[in-house]
């Protein structure tokens, strides 16, 4: 970073990124409200994500965009401004899809699920919770009593001992052909029709699990677009990908997603109608409403200031999303006291671990952020993350505390 501008915007400038016009039209325009995180901030992360997918529409040649729910969502109504005002002949659509509508579909026969470590993290898991991301696909009978059965309490977390046990008693006793291939179908029937011709999906990320689902159900030829990924598994999803970023963020995940997430229940499968939305359902917080809907103003404010003419003001689409970055990794605890009731429900990943609230989750990424840059000590770094706990959420800290004596005690036996 070389330090703030003259603009007095809170967020330093990236290496160079002022020797691009496109840079500088933005900075310029966020000034104006250099008080909005939404507006500024975030509004240049939409625009620049809309600006790089439409220049990378337009040198693949592809006919559509699809935009997978729900993080996807305020990315395509940017994109949506800034095609119309380069017009670029290209459709977009968006679908509804996610990890928990997605799960059952990885699991074709009963081989596959031999896979289930590569599509879920079993440990934060119990053999309840993963019977509830199988529920559209077992068959009538009492599944608990199944695991029961094989010696699997419900509500114990997975082990790398115990999961081979779940997946036998799965295989053995609850799996069912034919609701596996009419879910399958259901999905098939949503999804092929929003993929004709050479498409490109986006999606924040990370490890393309719905992309590969998408490819398998449609034969569609694809080309998956993420923010950025943290691993290789992509590499080996059978989808061809490009990421905006070229390394992870250490604030990522629920932090990020949801300041993008569409106001509007999870999918969790698909049945006759289409896709079945989350029964239970709460709405974001009115300051990421706030931002969102900022955001977008500062997008429709560079598309109409700018128009046609966005096409000759090129930048670097990571430093256009440096300054949401910057707030992410970097807000002070007052800044980010606005979104502190803000949820995002998590059952794919959390299973049976308690759910950390966002608000926590935030401040603990950004002592990765910090020890990263920092070198900070391994010690201070815990004793830091002891501290957010115990002031965020004491009983998590408790918890923890609990956890690590059982553990001590365990390995004393």
């Amino acid at each position: 970073m070389s330090g703030k501008h003259k603009d007095h915007l809170p967020w330093p400038i990236p290496h160079e990124a002022m020797h691009f016009a496109g840079y500088r039209a933005m900075r310029e325009m966020a000034a104006k409200r250099p008080e909005s995180i939404g507006y500024g901030a975030l509004g240049m992360y939409l625009f620049s994500h809309a600006m790089w997918l439409a220049d990378e529409v337009r040198r693949g040649g592809f006919d559509r965009v699809v935009f997978l729910a729900r993080d996807g969502f305020y990315v395509k109504e940017a994109f949506d401004r800034v095609k119309e005002a380069l017009a670029l002949p290209v459709e977009t659509s968006y679908v509804r899809i996610s990890r928990q509508a997605a799960f059952p579909l990885h699991f074709r026969t009963p081989d596959d699920l031999d896979m289930l470590p590569v599509w879920v993290d079993y440990t934060a898991h119990t053999p309840h919770t993963l019977l509830r991301l199988f529920a559209p696909v077992l068959p009538d009978r009492d599944a608990g009593a199944v695991m029961a059965a094989a010696g699997l309490p419900l509500d114990q977390s997975l082990t790398e001992q115990t999961w081979p046990v779940f997946r036998d008693a799965y295989r053995a006793h609850l799996w069912d052909a034919v609701r596996v291939e009419a879910y399958g179908a259901r999905a098939a029937a949503y999804l092929s029709p929003h993929f004709t011709g050479r498409c490109a999906t986006f999606d924040v990320g990370y490890n393309l699990r719905s992309e590969s689902v998408i490819g398998d159900m449609t034969g569609a030829d694809i080309t998956a677009f993420i923010t950025h990924t943290d691993s290789d598994v992509p590499d080996h999803r059978g989808v061809p990908y490009r990421t905006l970023y070229g390394a992870s963020p250490y604030v990522s995940w629920v932090a990020r997603e949801q300041f993008l997430l569409e106001d509007a229940p999870c999918c969790v499968g698909y049945d006759g109608n289409g896709p079945v939305l989350e029964a239970e359902y709460r709405s974001p917080s009115v300051a990421v409403r706030a931002c969102q809907q900022e955001a977008l103003v500062f997008v429709e404010d560079m598309v109409r200031t700018c128009g046609a003419n966005l096409r000759n003001m090129p930048f670097r689409p990571a430093d256009g999303c440096a300054a949401f970055e910057h707030f992410l990794h970097c807000a002070r605890r007052r800044e980010m006291l606005p979104f502190k009731e803000n949820e995002v429900e998590n059952d794919f990943h959390n299973g049976a671990v308690e759910d950390d609230s966002v608000f926590l989750q935030w401040r603990l990424m950004q002592t990765d952020y910090r020890a990263a840059v920092t070198g900070e000590a391994a010690a201070i770094t815990r004793a830091r993350r002891a501290l957010i706990r115990l002031r965020e959420n004491p009983g998590s800290f408790l918890r923890k505390l609990e956890r690590k004596s059982t553990k001590s005690h365990e390995n004393s036996v």
